[in-house]
């Protein structure tokens, strides 16, 4: 159950401050609380994969690929420890930094359903429920940014939206062509299959859609026009978390599908995806 608890510990915090959106002392502790609680459960879990090797649940106990494969291994449990870490960070910040009237709307469970969606992230064994947590993140971070209500909040919201909506749109389209080559959507299964693959080019097609599609969640040259016009806009736990985190996952999942998934053909993708970052760290993104 270890590789689960970090998801699950936000959802239920999240779920505890909302039953207490009357009372913001009591969601302050509730928020701070859950915070620590991801971080100690994170570090077990990085503290267990170092130790024992890769951690996998098999929601419903249904066997790979058909279930939804909850994977830990020493990659995404650092990301998830510095998750926990940021979280508790941005937690402990808000207490003396958050307005009353972001409180009273929802602050603290938008902050840690955004926590589950990272860690969910960073956790799932399978495309499809990439593209779930990452919705969920979308639509927690979208309410974060326009929580407030001022003008300058509303615009930047909408170029991030709209923004990330195409990433998501990008991301389905490549997902369902994926599915429809190789019959299956968990990742170790796809890296069986994708080498068995008889069509090259199509394979590489499909990679430069994951790369459009997560490059823009990164926010990596030239894909990062939306950033400047979001991030400043919110109070500055909102883009801490926002500038900690969320990109992060998109850098994560190129990584992740780079690295498993699409190695066919490294001396062309590869080099893209070493070129486009460095043009992105020249130009201070």
């Amino acid at each position: 159950m270890r590789p689960v608890l970090p998801i699950l510990i936000p959802l239920m915090t999240a779920v505890a401050a909302l039953l207490a959106w009357r009372w913001r002392g009591v969601q302050r502790w509730v928020s701070l609380l859950g915070a620590v609680a991801l971080l100690i459960a994170a570090l077990t879990l990085l503290t267990s994969v170092w130790r024992d090797g890769i951690q996998v649940v098999q929601i419903g106990s249904w066997p790979a690929p058909f279930g939804i494969t909850v994977v830990a291994d020493l990659f995404s449990a650092i990301m998830v420890a510095l998750a926990g870490l940021m979280g508790s960070a941005v937690a402990i910040y808000s207490l003396s930094s958050m307005d009353a009237e972001r409180e009273k709307f929802g602050y603290y469970p938008l902050l840690h359903i955004l926590l589950m969606g990272v860690c969910g992230a960073f956790l799932t064994g399978d495309l499809f429920n990439l593209y779930v947590w990452f919705e969920v993140m979308l639509m927690a971070s979208f309410v974060l940014l326009v929580l407030g209500g001022e003008r300058a909040q509303i615009e930047g919201a909408i170029k991030y939206v709209t923004l990330n909506l195409m990433s998501s749109a990008l991301f389905l389209a490549a997902v369902g062509i994926l599915y429809g080559m190789a019959g299956t959507l968990n990742m170790a299964d796809l890296a069986q299959k994708l080498k068995n693959v008889h069509h090259p080019g199509l394979v590489t097609t499909l990679s430069m859609l994951f790369l459009v599609a997560f490059g823009i969640k990164a926010a990596v040259f030239p894909l990062f026009f939306w950033l400047p016009a979001s991030y400043h806009t919110p109070p500055v736990a909102v883009s801490a978390i926002f500038a900690g985190l969320l990109t992060k996952v998109g850098v994560y999942a190129l990584i992740r599908v780079f690295t498993l998934l699409f190695v066919h053909d490294v001396g062309y993708t590869h080099t893209l995806i070493l070129i486009i970052a460095g043009l992105t760290m020249i130009t201070g993104v």
